[in-house]
């Protein structure tokens, strides 16, 4: 496992973790069945559990964070027993005709998408700004809504949103070796190494335009004006160490959303979901049981 972590030779075991290869998949996440399904012209990634339930009413579609593939939400795996798990990931290359935002919720909405007629929606971060924009849009199609370190607004996060995009517009070389660093911040310090590399890996593959411009679609878009309009079941789950999402701003998004609730995981940063399995798969899967009866 050590020797999968690294990047480069020389690599100290008990120093900090390394990166491997974008073509490398960690202990923990190669398991999962990937699907390429074109819709529109533009390979999704579609990742499921090879012995998940199959259930089309108990579906729930997972849109991951800006630079994460769907198969970062592996650690759900203990909730396959009781839904439907989807791992979506969105288009590597979204066209310049549209913004990514608007280019996905139209690919997640397209026949091509095979999804079923109601769905649950679970979103980290960019994905939970996907998640509520489509459920806005939607809302015949979804069923419940957990949303992860949710993006509503940048009112909250502007300075760290700022900062990003102007990482990503280093040389390549730059923003290459920056990865690990970045990932580090987002996961905290319970993100296990194999999660971190999962992270840095799947970044490393999209290209810093598309990342800028993904990056433009939260400093562009401000759906807090609109979260009132939400009549679905919705749970909050936020990370107590934050430093990109910070919790009042999961609050604000809670306070919005009529009979929201919020539920903070404490120690968790930006991905719960890789960082504290347990404390999240508890959380998510209870709501999502009681809502896809």
């Amino acid at each position: 496992m050590r020797e999968a972590l690294s990047s480069r030779p020389g690599g100290h075991p008990h120093g900090p973790p390394l990166v491997p290869k974008v073509d490398d998949i960690q202990q923990g996440y190669a398991h999962l069945s990937c699907e390429r399904r074109p819709v529109r012209g533009t390979p999704v990634r579609l990742f499921t559990f090879p012995e998940g339930n199959t259930d089309a009413s108990r579906t729930v579609v997972c849109l991951p964070g800006l630079g994460a593939s769907g198969r970062s939400f592996a650690p759900m795996e203990p909730l396959t027993g009781a839904l439907r798990l989807l791992l979506w990931t969105p288009p590597l290359r979204t066209p310049a005709t549209h913004t990514p935002l608007l280019w996905n919720l139209a690919v997640l909405d397209h026949a091509e998408a095979l999804l079923p007629g109601r769905f649950a929606l679970l979103g980290s971060s960019y994905g939970s700004l996907l998640a509520m924009a489509y459920a806005l849009a939607h809302p015949e199609r979804v069923k419940a809504l957990v949303l992860v370190s949710p993006v509503a607004s940048v009112h909250r996060i502007r300075r760290l949103a700022l900062t990003l995009s102007t990482l990503v517009r280093a040389p390549r070389p730059l923003a290459y070796l920056l990865a690990p660093t970045v990932a580090r911040v987002l996961g905290g310090q319970r993100l296990p190494p194999e999660g971190r590399a999962e992270i840095v890996r799947e970044a490393r593959r999209l290209s810093p335009v598309e990342l800028l411009r993904r990056l433009r679609d939260i400093l562009a878009t401000d759906l807090m004006p609109r979260l009132h309009e939400l009549q679905v079941p919705t749970l909050v789950i936020q990370g107590g160490q934050d430093v990109l999402v910070p919790p009042r701003a999961a609050r604000d998004v809670a306070r919005h959303i009529p009979g929201a609730r919020l539920a903070l995981i404490r120690g968790a940063s930006h991905l719960p979901y890789m960082s504290h399995p347990d404390a999240f798969n508890t959380l998510a899967g209870d709501f999502l049981r009681q809502h896809l009866h």
